[in-house]
């Protein structure tokens, strides 16, 4: 099986979760192989601390010294392919006639840093975050508001775990940050309403 079919398989046949809103979290989402070398690499090539937030895009992985963006490509090929079962379980699905996928690999800084309680902009209609490196960080925190009282749980900090969700304007807040004295390390994925930036497809 292709890491792209894994990647799909493994996202239509988790449940969804209802609390505070829908989601999913994936456990192994990646082969292991594949996930290790994603994990070596960004351990080796993205350590040098980092002040700011950093998006590596498919096109800049090998001047950063990742070899990603095959299985990036095969992913990307399936979800796109495969929408309509990807968000099958979602009561709520924004509705584009031309789609693409953004993917990238995020680089957070240390602690003390926290990107604000935010909702995903409206271009968005499918969500992920997988987990890569270190073993222990904080996760995705949910709210049910844009405050901090309206703190509801916690999608764990797992390598390869991943977290995943349909945007709904005014509903689905969450926030990340750092509690570790080291980068933290995701691989995101959003399938979107096409648009330039976007990795797959080109046009």
């Amino acid at each position: 099986m292709s890491e792209g079919k894994r990647f799909l398989d493994k996202c239509t046949s988790t449940d969804v979760e209802r609390n505070p809103w829908p989601h999913q979290i994936i456990e192994n989402t990646l082969s292991e192989n594949v996930f290790l070398k994603l994990k070596n690499q960004c351990e080796e090539k993205l350590k040098d601390k980092t002040d700011k937030l950093i998006h590596i895009l498919p096109h800049q992985y090998k001047e950063y010294g990742i070899d990603f963006y095959d299985e990036t490509l095969d992913i990307c090929e399936n979800l796109l392919e495969n929408v309509k079962d990807l968000c099958k379980q979602y009561p709520t699905v924004r509705q584009y006639p031309n789609l693409g996928v953004n993917a990238h690999i995020s680089i957070t800084p240390p602690l003390p840093y926290k990107f604000y309680i935010h909702q995903e902009g409206l271009e968005k209609i499918w969500s992920s975050v997988t987990y890569v490196t270190p073993d222990v960080n904080v996760g995705t925190k949910m709210y049910t508001a844009q405050n901090e009282d309206a703190f509801v749980k916690e999608a764990h900090w797992q390598p390869n775990s991943t977290f995943i969700f349909c945007g709904e304007q005014n509903k689905t807040w969450h926030s990340y940050e750092s509690n570790q004295n080291t980068n933290r390390i995701t691989f995101n994925l959003f399938i979107m309403k096409w648009r330039k930036k976007c990795f797959y497809p080109t046009q």
